[in-house]
């Protein structure tokens, strides 16, 4: 692989320190040496991702860093004085956005199925970090934090793909020791082997109508099922599959947030996790792009048809340009996501445009890639049929492409 080209490269959008510079260097070197020669692996389901989840957790510090911002909130929980990072003038993943950003662009330029392994256990953990009581973030969200278990959130059902909430069938049954959760959950990015679930049910009210609030549910609970990985077009290395829950009882304290009046039925904790997931997914995108481009720029350089590189050609230089052009603006995006979550302004418009602009040239340029690499890009030899393949999901994942345009065009007209 080439030489780290760093996310924050545009000054203008994003003052990058060198912070940023080592933190990039340190996560394309593990996964250069610790993730890329596992993929086939992974791809193939001869290994789970799950001890690698734990290794890059432990081996670049996010364990640590995630662990201790998790500590100081059950310290402010419980009404103590809040600690501070165990990395005074060091980067603090958990409050700087752009780290964050460079972490998911690294990983997603290798295996963005990995990246999503990581964005799953991390959304479980922070749903329940940023809701739950002094409780769950002790017995949950800290050790999920720390890399100890492995998370997964379930908000999409059967029939209830775009109209989560609308659609959604699960249900929340309060009674006199706890809750009775029923329904059904698909798509699930961790399920079949996650330790804990945050489990978006429609939660009954004395009064008004059901609010959608997430519940947290143990592997081994009974009446939690999950099926087998699913099998699917791409992130294979991303173990995908169904929650049932038939009469699964759990503690009343597993309810994540109060059920205060609310104006509107959509939970809040459900909507903080989609913007999160619209924010962290152009990342991996975007490390598609920079992938692509790289590899096709180096194929360009080399490959020779008709006495010359097939770079000299028209054709293969535009193309490559326009996946240049693509880069550049997916680039710009992604680091003003990052300068929006650390002001505190980042809204539901500006994910949607980040994630619909960087799922379809991702997509775009993965395809491009293999066909300037013509027979040899449609061979598994190479990473760019994975990429390809995996591109496409995040077309769909997160909300759909049309979608996206939908919350752009509401933001815009209402």
């Amino acid at each position: 692989m080439a030489a780290a080209g760093l996310l924050c490269e545009s000054p203008d959008v994003f003052d990058p320190d060198e912070t940023h510079v080592a933190f990039e260097s340190a996560v394309r070197a593990w996964c250069e040496r610790a993730l890329a020669g596992e993929v086939p692996a992974l791809e193939r389901g001869e290994k789970l991702p799950y001890p690698l989840l734990r290794a890059l957790g432990r081996e670049l510090g996010l364990a640590e860093v995630l662990g201790a911002t998790a500590e100081r909130k059950l310290a402010k929980l419980r009404g103590g004085a809040e600690t501070r990072s165990l990395r005074e003038g060091g980067g603090d993943l958990a409050g700087d956005p752009l780290l964050t950003s460079i972490l998911f662009k690294e990983i997603g330029r290798v295996s963005p199925g990995f990246a999503m392994v990581l964005m799953a256990t991390l959304g479980c953990g922070m749903t329940i970090l940023a809701r739950g009581s002094a409780e769950l973030v002790e017995r949950f969200a800290i050790p999920i934090l720390r890399f100890e278990k492995i998370g997964a959130w379930a908000l999409t059902e059967p029939e209830a793909g775009s109209d989560a909430f609308g659609g959604m069938r699960t249900t929340a049954v309060r009674e006199a020791d706890g809750w009775r959760l029923r329904g059904q959950k698909t798509f699930i990015s961790n399920a079949p082997y996650a330790d804990v679930i945050a489990v978006f049910a429609r939660v009954a009210r004395e009064s008004g109508e059901p609010l959608a609030r997430p519940i947290v549910v143990e592997r081994g609970t009974a009446g939690l099922e999950v099926g087998p990985p699913l099998r699917k077009m791409g992130m294979h290395d991303s173990p995908t599959g169904d929650v049932f829950l038939d009469d699964c009882r759990v503690p009343l304290g597993h309810l994540v947030g109060a059920l205060e009046s609310e104006s509107r039925a959509r939970g809040a904790a459900a909507l903080d996790t989609l913007n999160m997931e619209r924010a962290v997914m152009p990342s991996i995108c975007l490390g598609i792009l920079e992938r692509c481009v790289e590899e096709s720029v180096r194929h360009a350089r080399t490959r020779r048809q008709f006495g010359r590189t097939i770079g000299e050609f028209q054709a293969v230089a535009f193309t490559i340009a326009r996946m240049e052009v693509a880069l550049e603006n997916a680039r710009n995006l992604v680091t003003k996501l990052a300068h929006a979550q650390k002001q505190g302004r980042l809204d539901a418009r500006l994910a949607s445009i980040a994630k619909l602009y960087c799922a379809e040239e991702a997509t775009r340029a993965a395809l491009a890639a293999v066909q300037v690499h013509g027979g040899s890009g449609y061979m598994a030899d190479l990473p760019l049929e994975k990429l390809a393949r995996d591109a496409k999901m995040f077309e769909i994942g997160g909300g759909t492409n049309e979608i996206q345009l939908q919350t752009i065009a509401r933001a815009l007209l209402a």
